[in-house]
């Protein structure tokens, strides 16, 4: 008898975890290539490319357009002139003559300035914070499992 009942509790717990998907009726999504449509639950997108016309999607009040064609590509960098060819070496001189002093150390940089400041984080959108119904169902479904721990416990 017991095997019977978690049988069935089995089944039941797997057909309410499946109920959504049996549900729907219809599929969500639908592309036809031929119409150039695409279709998923209330939202709709036409592609029908010819001279001036834009590509058009709909979902709920929201209207998107995009142009058919891309725009053309940037052009490509000027290429930089080819180098001036190097002169030839100059014959080695006969003589070195003395070497100059060593050049003046260069004074140090400028401080540099400071960093800029890091921009201002923007809040976040309030939420809806917690609401009585929630917390109720939180209570609600702890009482439920730990009554059914105390029951337990009464039957053995």
């Amino acid at each position: 008898m017991r095997k019977l009942m978690m049988l069935a509790a089995l089944l039941a717990v797997a057909l309410l975890a499946a109920s959504p998907a049996l549900a729907q009726d219809e599929p969500a999504v639908v592309a036809d290539a031929k119409a150039k449509t695409a279709t998923a639950g209330g939202a709709k997108a036409e592609a029908n490319c010819e001279p001036d016309q834009m590509i058009e999607a709909k979902a709920g009040g929201v209207v998107a357009k995009a142009p058919c064609k891309p725009a053309p590509p940037p052009p490509p960098p000027k290429a930089a002139p080819a180098p001036a060819p190097k002169p030839a070496p100059a014959p080695p001189p006969k003589a070195a003559p003395a070497p100059p002093p060593p050049p003046k150390a260069a004074p140090p940089p400028p401080p540099k300035a400071a960093p800029a400041p890091a921009p201002k984080m923007k809040a976040l959108p309030p939420t809806g914070g917690s609401s009585t119904a929630s917390l109720f169902a939180l209570g609600a479904g702890a009482l439920l499992v730990g009554g059914g721990l105390v029951a337990r416990r009464f039957i053995r």
